[in-house]
């Protein structure tokens, strides 16, 4: 199969197949374009910030992406482009793309509220609790994973014969005798991100029409790639206070501060605005790479004894461990991601300003993002040489010769794909594929950790809920507030959730505090403090392994929480009348896979404690917190069936 075919297919089965199914699902669900978004009637200006659905549609598409669909189908490929490709049309059409519309159109119902809100709306606190929890530690292990990715993006380096570059190049720093090939996108990253504010204060609060801010955009990603060729930025190894840095553990905690502050500031600021910057590189990068991967299949892309073969099970076994779950693990985003459903309840559902909204950026969102891990696996089918790729992918295969590196994997395909089809040097498509992958990544960490913040406020709001300092205004109560838009809303302060299982909701009667009790809990409520403990949970995980190590245990934990998603959203529909095999079905295949690999990872981790103790400990967490969820899911459904039977496969009723 060449690589035209492999994009046609792709192309038809996503934008075709994928389109219809929405509208299917969009019937299903009981869509409603005239009902008032959370956005709308919660507008805070920090969080909740009705925007053009162009906008939210780059922030959403540039934070769910991340490393994911590239990084996944660069280290699954080694099982055989042709299982990797299968997987990836069928489980974002079938399984990620629902997964992702279901999680954003309930988030918006529920009130812009997170999935562990709707999960205690359902099945009680405790439930809220343990999921909160789970997405706290999935959260952190994305975000560790990436600052990981990211740093190893940014100080990568290669001899010059593989660049095919002469000694005397300029384009590139040199040490030593290597090439750096990650400072031209680390300068790229700073310029963007101290622009990006003048972007988000144009289009929200001058109301700058959002095609002149995109020329705009990306007047200023080109300027900053054009900096970052003659001025780009290198960290070697650093003495600091007693403490050596290596230039990646620098990058590391740069990348930890600017989160930090991302995290807290109105979201304008950085979150959407750099988002909305960062998407044309990525627009444009993904339109560069199909061009290339067209004219390479038309020119002849047939396949070599150096190629990456269709099918290579035996070694991507010895690689990544059995097909299955392996395979499906692995390749996370570009199928189906769990952490698509916490963009969606943490910052996307506060943005639409209207319900069709979910549906055109959480479905065609999965499907782009499928398309782009499509594009990946013929780049690589095309551009990767196999002993190559072995070497910076894989290169246990080859014996204790260095450690993983999935991203130069990529781009080193990126940079063969563009000599054989434009002929143009090795090293100039290696920069563009650096480019791309780094501002796919740098987007996905402020998201993720403000993601965590919101979590992390809402645990307090949980135990400390009935204390004065984390109170509703007086004189209202839980039950009255729900839903109003009168409740406060934001960094500050997440709405309190009504106790579904009482009869009668008590009216609420805040406790006085005073003292060391008093700034204890004012100090909580912080958001400053709740981005730094985000922040913290991170770096313990970052510090714990290499991107390879984490991403095991991250993949399992984001299609883990992925299956949970589905499984809440099949109960939800079930409580109103409507079909769920849906959402059922894809969930119950992708807990049987998780859950396999979470035994799996347990007895991986168990053999190493000393190096892997910090990931078992996380792998128990995720188990136990699993079977709970599970159990209590299963109770409430068939609680419910015994109140209200309801045809499952034939009800129809109107969603609320």
């Amino acid at each position: 199969m060449t690589v035209l075919t492999v994009l046609t297919v792709a192309a038809v089965v996503l934008f075709g197949a994928g389109r219809a199914y929405s509208r299917y699902l969009a019937r299903q669900l009981g869509e409603d374009p005239s009902r008032q978004t959370p956005a709308v009637a919660h507008e805070d200006g920090r969080d909740f910030v009705p925007t053009p659905t162009p906008v939210v549609f780059a922030h959403h598409f540039a934070s769910i992406a991340g490393a994911g669909p590239i990084v996944g189908p660069v280290l699954a490929i080694i099982y055989g482009w042709l299982p990797a490709l299968v997987w990836v049309l069928a489980g974002g059409v079938l399984i990620g793309a629902v997964h992702d519309y279901l999680a954003t159109y309930m988030a918006t119902r529920e009130g812009g509220q997170s999935m562990a809100t709707v999960a205690r709306r359902m099945l009680g606190k405790d439930a809220f609790v343990a999921m909160t929890i789970f997405l706290i530690v999935m959260l952190a292990l994305v975000c560790a994973t990436f600052l990981n990715l990211s740093a190893v993006a940014l100080t990568s380096m290669l001899p010059f014969e593989r660049l095919e570059l002469p000694p005397d190049q300029t384009l590139f720093r040199v040490v030593g005798d290597r090439v750096v090939i990650g400072g031209i996108a680390s300068m790229s990253v700073i310029v963007i991100t101290a622009v990006a504010p003048l972007l988000g204060w144009l289009y929200l609060k001058k109301k700058v029409a959002v095609w002149k801010c995109s020329l705009l955009a990306v007047a200023i990603c080109a300027v900053s790639i054009a900096i970052g060729v003659y001025r780009p930025v290198v960290f070697g190894q650093t003495e600091f206070l007693g403490w050596t840095f290596s230039g990646q553990e620098i990058w590391m905690l740069l990348l930890s501060a600017y989160v930090l502050v991302a995290a807290g500031v109105p979201v304008w600021i950085f979150l959407q605005s750099r988002d909305f910057v960062n998407v044309h590189i990525l627009y444009v990068g993904m339109g560069a790479l199909l061009v290339t991967l067209l004219v390479a299949g038309l020119r002849g892309d047939g396949g070599s004894a150096e190629s990456i073969p269709a099918i290579n099970i035996a070694e991507g076994t010895e690689a990544m461990g059995m097909f299955w779950p392996g395979m499906f693990i692995v390749i996370a985003c570009g199928a189906v991601s769990g952490f698509h459903s916490l963009c969606a309840g943490g910052t996307t559902c506060k943005q639409l300003n209207s319900e069709r909204a979910a549906r055109q950026i959480g479905y065609n969102g999965m499907l782009l993002e499928s398309f782009l891990a499509a594009c990946v696996i013929a780049v690589l089918m095309i551009g990767a040489v196999k002993g190559n790729y072995i070497r910076d992918v894989h290169p246990r295969l080859l014996g204790p010769v260095g450690s993983s590196n999935a991203v130069l994997g990529f781009a080193m395909a990126v940079g063969n794909a563009g000599k054989i089809a434009f002929g143009i040097p090795i090293a100039v498509g290696a920069l563009a594929g650096m480019v791309l992958l780094e501002g796919f990544l740098v987007t996905t960490l402020d998201t993720a950790i403000r993601l965590t913040r919101y979590l992390i406020e809402e645990v307090w709001r949980t135990f400390f809920g009935q204390y004065d300092v984390f109170a509703l205004p007086v004189g209202m109560d839980t039950a009255r507030s729900w839903g109003t838009g009168d409740t406060p809303v934001g960094a500050d302060g997440i709405p309190p959730v009504p106790d579904q299982t009482a009869e009668e909701p008590a009216p609420f009667a805040p406790k006085i505090t005073s003292g060391a009790f008093r700034w204890t809990l004012l100090l909580l409520r912080k958001y400053w403090f709740n981005s730094g403990l985000a922040v913290l949970i991170t770096l313990v995980f970052a510090f714990s392994g290499g991107a390879k190590a984490l991403w095991g245990i991250f993949a399992t934990s984001n299609q883990l929480l992925a299956a949970l998603v589905l499984s809440l959203g099949a109960l939800w529909l079930l409580r109103q009348g409507r079909r769920v095999w849906f959402a059922l079905l894809p969930g119950l295949f992708m807990l049987v896979t998780t859950l396999t690999n979470l035994v799996l990872l347990f007895e991986h981790y168990r053999h190493d404690l000393g190096t892997n103790g910090v990931l078992f400990l996380a792998d128990i967490v995720l188990l136990l917190i699993t079977v709970y969820l599970l159990a209590g899911g299963v109770r409430a459904a068939w609680a419910w069936r015994r109140e209200r039977p309801i045809a499952v496969t034939g009800a129809t009723g109107r969603a609320g």
